[in-house]
């Protein structure tokens, strides 16, 4: 049998919440899955740890320089801002199978949408829940009917399935929308961050128990001695509260004698674009900026108490792969703070993903494969976009994003020629 590889995204998982199940379930669901993998205890997300950014990142292995998608940008000239939405200009890991004779499927991966995934074409089968609404537990009941051959519905079309296509992927939302804070079934907004934490551990449990359900099907359909599973994530997740520092820092700009706006507010003597997401914020230059007006914005950002980091153009791109369009200072602010639109209400808190604290950055990722040993840990640090890249060309000889090849060399000798006992 030909290899496989099953890739489960699950918004939203930030590591520390794995340390959380671990502490509190070490007999766990998610705590057994580790025990049959390895797991990456260092992996990071990108510096624009946003979903559509990310979710694309991943799947091509590549930066915002290839694929063109940070989430946003202003544009000067048209004094406007862009949203990219499902920009994804580099080849995916889907496109690069489909090109090399395999088959492939996505159910519910969004970025593969007509790219190249289709509703009612079996050779790249894009697949979703009858459910308006769908969560983790439809959608995963989705995968083991296509183990198991019995038929999947893709359109109009259906389908059975011998054994999974070469590559699988599936995208799981539930723990972002908690995560957020959102009201989500059963679980109402929560005021208390800890009573929402809880909730997530509940739901991440459930989760868990589902796809060890999937690994003992794979099992016993005999598909898991090919079989690669790669279960991981976009981003974490951080929370904010109170007053929101966006103002503040259109105020110190001023101050500074830097003339500074909101997109909206923008008139014919703005030096200096503030354009928000929801914790960072973006600083947008005139192209006639000059290095003393550059040095002088700087200067603010390091005297602002509440700023964990900021980034300059050139750093973000020669050490991050930032698209050329982005900000001239990507600024991060320090845990709990936020350069939100407006402020969170007393008594109650909001949580985003866009930060560079660890709690965004640190992130959740777990390989399932018959040549890894099990219960092992890989304590490198690892870029979550070169996890599919190493897989795919070590798997299947199939080299995606060739740039990063030699960043990947680690994580390919992680796959040893002899295999061991299957997971």
């Amino acid at each position: 049998m030909d290899n496989k590889l099953l890739y489960i995204n699950i918004d939203g998982f930030s590591y520390s919440y794995l340390e959380q199940l671990q502490r509190y379930f070490p007999d766990g669901p998610f705590s057994k899955l580790v025990q049959k993998g390895l797991l990456f205890t260092q992996l990071r997300s990108g510096i624009v740890s946003i979903t559509n950014p990310m979710q694309s990142a991943i799947l091509c292995g590549a930066w915002s320089n290839r694929t063109h998608n940070f989430y946003q940008h202003y544009d000067w000239e048209n004094a406007c801002v862009i949203k990219h939405r499902r920009t994804c200009d580099a080849e995916n890991v889907a496109q690069l199978f489909l090109r090399s004779g395999k088959t492939v499927a996505s159910i519910h991966q969004f970025m593969l949408e007509n790219n190249p995934c289709m509703e009612g074409v079996k050779d790249r089968a894009y697949i979703k829940c009858p459910q308006e609404k769908s969560n983790a537990f439809q959608r995963l009941a989705i995968l083991k009917d296509m183990i198991q051959g019995k038929p999947v519905a893709s359109g109009d079309q259906t389908f059975g399935f011998e054994t999974l296509p070469d590559f699988t992927a599936v995208y799981i939302d539930d723990i972002d929308s908690l995560g957020h804070n959102n009201s989500y079934e059963i679980y109402p907004k929560r005021a208390d961050f800890s009573q929402r934490q809880r909730d997530i551990m509940e739901r991440l449990n459930q989760i868990g128990q589902c796809l060890l359900d999937i690994v003992q099907c794979s099992r016993e359909t005999e598909q898991f001695r090919n079989l690669t599973i790669l279960i991981t994530t976009d981003h974490g997740m951080t929370p904010f509260f109170g007053k929101s520092d966006l103002p503040d820092i259109v105020r110190h700009l001023n101050e500074a004698g830097i003339s500074a706006s909101l997109p909206e507010n923008r008139t014919e003597h703005t030096r200096v674009v503030a354009l928000s997401y929801t914790i960072e914020v973006s600083l947008y230059c005139a192209p006639d900026i000059t290095e003393h007006e550059k040095e002088t914005i700087e200067r603010v950002c390091q005297e602002l108490p509440y700023l964990q980091r900021y980034f300059g153009k050139a750093e973000m791109e020669e050490e991050y792969g930032f698209d050329p369009r982005g900000p001239e200072f990507l600024l991060s602010p320090q845990y709990g703070k936020h350069f939100y639109h407006r402020d969170i209400e007393k008594n109650t808190f909001a949580a985003s993903h866009d930060s560079f604290h660890e709690t965004s950055q640190h992130i959740f990722g777990l390989l399932l494969d018959g040549s890894i040993p099990a219960n092992t840990l890989y304590a490198e640090n690892t870029a979550v976009i070169d996890l599919i890249p190493a897989i795919t060309e070590e798997k299947f000889g199939l080299v995606l994003n060739p740039e990063r090849r030699e960043l990947r060399q680690d994580l390919r000798r992680l796959f040893a020629e002899k295999k061991v006992p299957g997971f």
